[in-house]
């Protein structure tokens, strides 16, 4: 029989859903725990900051999935430490989506005009800068200080374990989570409808998080509810990336609009951002009609049916 992973994020056959959600959650703490402190020690933290920051993710999209057993008071406390924590650790993570998405725009779209290198440049520089900034200035070193960014969020992660395990999820059924999934589902089904009305980065990146609220919900329970799943899954997995694309271009777009930087073709940079963002807003409505083609009752119908077989099995 093949060897469990105790961080797997999903529910695994033979454990009941408050034991995996749990354990799901420590999970994620545990592995944003050694990729923080493997910042500290890092010549280029980078790669284990985003790490980090996606673990915290996850971990709150565990916290909105419980919401109701653990009710309003502890939920807004738990989500906002955790969320504070992340955003402590997002300046690099923000540059590096900007350089990113200006380097695929060029590669999509060919030459954006002179200046463009001056862009990139100046956006490795803030990179870097944010790197720095979140170890306060220092170079790699064993520990952080408690008073830098890392450090700050290292503190409030390390108490995490000892907080989840007070959590009180005492419902071992699908009342549990089943509530959560159902808000995530009307929720993004809602922010479609309300984006489709107007198209703009605020409300396209509203429906960004309740789409990927869905993917990650459903990501813990790909075992649990296979066939109901069959399709949802990779459609949520699409929507999420093509509304994050769009939302990356509209931040790239600001950041354009309030640099100063000779770029003489800003008109036309502008222009191919609004083209592309065209194209992922398209294609995200029509990925959308699919994934939310079913009323939430029939929704939550079919994946409650779903959870019965799989544990009666």
């Amino acid at each position: 029989m093949p060897r469990r992973n105790p961080r797997a994020y999903r529910l695994l056959a033979g454990e009941g859903p408050s034991e995996g959600l749990r354990r799901i959650a420590l999970g994620r703490v545990e592995q944003a725990v050694e990729r923080l402190r493997e910042a500290e020690r890092a010549v280029d933290p980078f790669e284990c900051i985003h790490s980090a920051r996606k673990d915290l993710k996850k971990l709150r999209a565990v916290l909105r999935l419980v919401r109701r057993e653990l009710g309003d008071a502890l939920y807004q406390e738990e989500n906002a430490r955790y969320r504070d924590a992340g955003r402590l650790l997002s300046g690099p993570r923000d540059a590096e989506v900007k350089l990113e998405t200006l380097e695929g725009l060029r590669q999509g779209v060919g030459s954006l005009g002179p200046g463009i290198d001056e862009w990139l440049a100046a956006l490795r520089e803030e990179r870097d800068r944010a790197v720095e900034e979140v170890r306060g200035g220092a170079a790699a070193a064993p520990r952080a200080s408690a008073t830098t960014p890392l450090g700050r969020a290292i503190v409030a992660v390390e108490s995490a374990p000892e907080r989840i395990a007070a959590w009180p999820l005492r419902t071992d059924s699908w009342k549990l989570f089943g509530p959560g999934l159902d808000r995530a589902y009307r929720r993004g089904r809602r922010e479609m409808r309300r984006a489709a009305e107007d198209p703009s980065g605020p409300a396209m990146h509203q429906w960004r998080k309740r789409a990927k609220d869905l993917w990650y919900h459903l990501r813990i329970l790909r075992d649990a509810a296979p066939d109901p799943l069959s399709g949802s899954l990779a459609l949520a997995d699409e929507l999420a990336d093509a509304l994050g694309a769009h939302h990356d271009l509209a931040v790239l777009r600001d950041d354009l609009l309030c640099r100063d930087l000779s770029i003489a073709q800003r008109p036309t940079v502008v222009a191919a951002i609004a083209a592309r963002q065209d194209e992922l807003a398209a294609g995200a409505f029509d990925l959308g009609e699919d994934l939310y083609a079913r009323k939430p009752k029939a929704f939550r119908r079919k994946m409650r049916r779903g959870w019965k077989e799989w544990r009666k099995g």
